[in-house]
């Protein structure tokens, strides 16, 4: 964002605002990708020598603190500026400030710091974009200026949210964005990627919990709304406050995903198979992004206790094997591959029993989830696993069944559910051989996936959804010059010469860049060929 700063009336408008604050702190309160971190940045540049910045590293220590405050006085710097830190590390840089010196600070949470002095803050609702600033980020990042309607409807679906709006016009040059949804946002990989990531993965267990449970406007009867409050993540609205579209929306996607519901909604029955005995419960197991496992209970999903790494990737392990099982010797030299003899005879039977508890949750069963029978550990079958990995190969490959068959669109439609449920790298965060074996097979079935549903969606005469298929494949490997050559020909079709040549210019870039090459010579003719 500090390229496009510049482009950005409200952000001089709030540059204005912070200079002329007549106060001894300034707080940049925002949400995760606000813009407030280039704010300060741009803030910085455009004092010169009459401010000085503050690093986490001096931050980090007391002393200095107070060398960093007086170094800036001596230098003759009225303002000094923090992109975060600790309230505490705060609190000691506003206790050391000199006379006329001021402090500027940016925190994703309202400060509670010194109450002594006085402070101004710039809420969350400022950094929001307005229609000119989206009009002119687009034109920045598509080289196309679109018209009012479409700005409109991409101000509506994402409430002028900054990084999202980057990422989705980074992700697809603004096609399809004039009829922009909330849902439409969601289904873009890194729209997707920076909610899960960098919004909801900051959170506890416990405050993810209360987000899915809270209604998506503020109750009127007062009813706790503390988390979406301290963390500023609302919006004003004509009648009453709400969360911002797209974190409702994807909430929404996810209590739909879990059978959870908010406290706005009513209960829903969970429905029972005839005959069943109610102690078989369901396991829901997410391997696909960041890794989950719950297990299904009447009144909702329960996190198990899965603290203990190694008894998660036991679980983790047999969930993605053939059968669902594995023997001894295959889980030790997954789970323990570089561990001597005395150490796994030590931790391997506790292991399990951790994971028998866990998956137990301190109720008797009829029947139990873990079995070891002939040397082998198994799930056991008799109980409910929804395990996405086994969710996303059946359909790929039902997928592929139906495309023999000519049914096309079928096909497509079977396609895009397994696409919904790759949330990201197998086992993300996790590290070990045997994850990055598994993980590489997972993706290279979804990139070769994506690839054939957008040559479908071609074929169905769907080009936008084809676009979105190609971007993705492109997100995770962006050399895939076949992809470069379908996104130039969809681009050429729509009368977008400009972004033909982009696509082609990002291409040579890149080939340069990594390989070194350029590219192969009937991708150079049919630019041309696009371009005359």
């Amino acid at each position: 964002m500090m390229e496009t700063a510049h482009l950005l009336p409200h952000l001089e408008r709030l540059l204005r605002r912070i200079e002329l604050a007549d106060t001894f702190l300034v707080q940049v309160w925002g949400w995760p990708g606000s813009g407030k971190s280039a704010l300060l940045a741009s803030f910085l540049a455009s004092q010169g020598r009459s401010a000085a910045g503050l690093s986490l590293g001096e931050l980090a220590d007391p002393a200095e603190v107070r060398r960093a405050v007086e170094s800036a006085h001596a230098a003759g710097a009225r303002w000094l500026v923090a992109s975060g830190g600790p309230d505490s590390r705060l609190t000691e840089a506003a206790r050391w400030l000199r006379p006329g010196q001021l402090l500027v600070f940016a925190t994703e949470r309202r400060w509670e710091g010194e109450e002594a002095l006085p402070g101004s803050i710039v809420p969350p609702q400022e950094l929001l974009l307005g229609v000119e600033e989206i009009a002119s980020l687009w034109a920045l990042l598509t080289g196309f200026s679109p018209g009012p309607d479409a700005i409109h409807r991409l101000q509506q679906a994402s409430d002028g949210w900054y990084r999202p709006l980057q990422l989705a016009l980074e992700a697809t040059g603004g096609a399809g964005l004039d009829v922009a949804t909330p849902e439409q946002l969601l289904e873009i990989p890194p729209v997707r990627h920076f909610l899960r990531h960098e919004i909801l993965g900051s959170l506890s267990p416990e405050d993810f919990a209360t987000l899915l449970s809270a209604p998506a406007e503020r109750p009127a009867n007062g009813q706790d709304w503390r988390l979406i409050d301290e963390r500023g993540l609302w919006v004003e609205g004509e009648e009453r406050d709400r969360m911002p579209r797209l974190l409702a929306s994807w909430l929404d996607r996810e209590r739909r995903r879990r059978g959870v519901r908010s406290e706005a909604e009513p209960p829903r029955p969970v429905p029972s198979q005839a005959g069943e005995p109610e102690d078989r419960p369901t396991f829901v197991l997410g391997l696909l992004g960041p890794p989950f496992a719950k297990r299904r209970e009447a009144d909702g999903d329960r996190d198990l206790d899965c603290r203990l790494r190694r008894s998660f990737q036991v679980l983790a392990y047999l969930a993605s094997s053939p059968g669902l099982e594995a023997g001894r010797e295959d889980l030790i030299e997954a789970v323990w591959p570089t561990e001597g003899e005395r150490t796994i005879e030590r931790n391997f039977h506790p292991t399990l029993s951790h994971l028998r508890r866990a998956l137990e949750a301190g109720q008797t069963l009829e029947v139990q989830p873990l079995l070891f029978r002939g040397g082998v550990y198994r799930l056991n079958p008799e109980i409910g696993w929804e395990i996405d990995v086994l969710d996303f190969q059946r359909l790929a490959e039902k997928g592929k069944e139906l495309l023999g068959k000519g049914e096309i669109a079928e096909a497509a439609e079977v396609w895009r559910q397994a696409w919904s449920l790759y949330r990201g790298p197998f086992l993300q965060g996790h590290y070990d051989p045997w994850v990055a074996a598994r993980r590489e097979i997972y993706q290279r079935l979804h990139l070769e996936m994506l690839r054939d549903l957008g040559d479908l969606y071609l074929k169905l005469d769907r080009p936008d959804e084809a676009m979105d298929a190609y971007r993705s494949v492109l997100v995770e490997d962006p050399l895939q010059e076949r992809i470069h050559v379908a996104l130039m020909n969809l681009y050429a079709s729509q009368g977008r010469r400009d972004m033909v040549r982009r696509q082609y210019d990002r291409l040579c870039t890149l080939l340069l860049e990594e390989l070194g090459v350029e590219p192969l010579a009937e991708t150079t003719r049919e630019y041309h060929r696009l371009m005359g």
